[in-house]
């Protein structure tokens, strides 16, 4: 679990490199899921290449509808949140919490070892963030911890985006969950037209981004990313 250290510092990462935070993340054992297109929907998934992230499209959403559409640039992460949830990564719908043997003493009752598999989540957006910081505290800040759940979120690293449009659909303003991400991640992304302005929110984003080839922003850049 990411424990918050907000940089007060931003540097630039240019597309070209993005393929190279995948590489570095999988290197050091995690598995890495993020956005992808599968049945005309973008859906959260296992990646190995920028390839698989659904660079130049959109979804249009509505009340009751929702489509895919081709953009007119090649932004990487140019759309809000799809019929997916990090949740079914943190605390899976279907596990097994132990398993039965019968033997010539009786039945023998053993629980199988967590799962070790270490995530990181690439683009999840502020909304996502709020939705997990309700997950943390119903799962693990009380006196009762779910050891799955509890595990999963340990190990997880998140890379956040931050929004730079939205949905007829979208809500998080009202409720004061969006569209910046403030908190809840190891590094968020701002999406520029030629890379993306990148901060640490963590000691292992600071440090993940110290072996990334990034730049110093320019002052137009930090301004475009707002």
């Amino acid at each position: 679990m990411n424990e918050q250290q907000l940089s007060e510092s931003e540097v630039f990462l240019p597309k070209s490199e993005l393929q190279s935070l995948i590489d570095l993340l999988r290197n050091d054992g995690m598995t890495v899921v993020g956005p992808t297109i599968d049945q005309q929907a973008i859906v959260y998934d296992e990646i190995t290449s920028v390839d698989e992230l659904p660079r130049g499209w959109t979804d249009r959403q509505e009340p009751g509808k929702y489509r895919l559409e081709q953009r007119d640039d090649d932004a990487t992460f140019g759309f809000v949140v799809g019929p997916h949830s990090w949740k079914k990564y943190l605390f899976p719908p279907l596990t097994t919490v132990s398993t039965a043997e019968k033997t010539d003493q009786g039945w023998q009752m053993q629980t199988p070892e967590p799962d070790s598999t270490r995530y990181a989540f690439l683009g999840v957006r502020a909304c996502e963030l709020a939705a997990i910081a309700v997950q943390d505290r119903v799962f693990t800040g009380g006196p009762y911890v779910d050891p799955v759940y509890s595990n999963r979120r340990k190990n997880a690293f998140i890379i956040a985006v931050n929004c730079t449009e939205a949905a007829p659909t979208c809500f998080c303003s009202s409720m004061n969950t969006g569209p910046e991400c403030r908190s809840g991640f190891d590094l968020a992304l701002t999406e520029l037209d030629d890379g993306f302005v990148v901060q640490a929110g963590s000691e292992a984003g600071e440090t993940l981004i110290a072996r990334l080839n990034t730049s110093e922003i320019t002052t137009s850049q930090s301004e475009t990313a707002g």
